[in-house]
């Protein structure tokens, strides 16, 4: 009995923490789930046998959880979050893996990874999402791949 008085304590001062925070985001990840879910199909009735059953198997409830303790906190504490970028926006990252740097630019539906020798870098993949085509193109400049484009692959999410 004690543990569970504590466990809801516990549970009781996290919600209020996060709460009283005033960290209230956009709530990026549902949305993104909402917005799928109106994309499957245009008749009504199948958005809302799907909406039912995304209900039943908890993928609205995971993505708000995740949205409430996690991505909305980034959002307020960052200023950014994570899933929504916009227009304009760029982000920056130099990593280190296996004594090589590399540096790490999104921008809104473009994702860059080169390799820094020196003072220069040199593009190794680039990721792009097309918004109309919903497709994921993964471009490589390196050796690895012949294809004369680059396109190493193109991934629609309607398939």
């Amino acid at each position: 009995m004690k543990i569970l008085r504590k466990i809801t304590i516990f549970f009781v001062v996290g919600l209020l923490a996060a709460s009283l925070s005033g960290c209230f985001g956009n709530f990026s990840l549902t949305r993104k789930v909402y917005e799928f879910n109106q994309t499957v199909t245009d008749n009504c009735l199948a958005q809302s046998l799907l909406f039912y059953g995304m209900n039943i198997i908890p993928v609205y409830s995971v993505a708000g959880t995740l949205d409430f303790f996690i991505l909305n906190v980034i959002e307020c504490w960052t200023g950014s979050n994570p899933l929504a970028m916009m227009e304009g926006e760029y982000e920056y990252q130099i990593v280190e893996y296996e004594d090589e740097l590399y540096a790490l630019s999104a921008t809104k539906n473009k994702f860059t990874i080169s390799k820094i020798n020196g003072i220069y870098q040199e593009k190794l993949y680039e990721i792009n999402f097309d918004e109309e085509e919903e497709k994921f193109l993964v471009y490589s400049f390196t050796n690895h791949f012949p294809d004369d484009e680059y396109l190493v692959s193109n991934t629609s999410l309607k398939e």
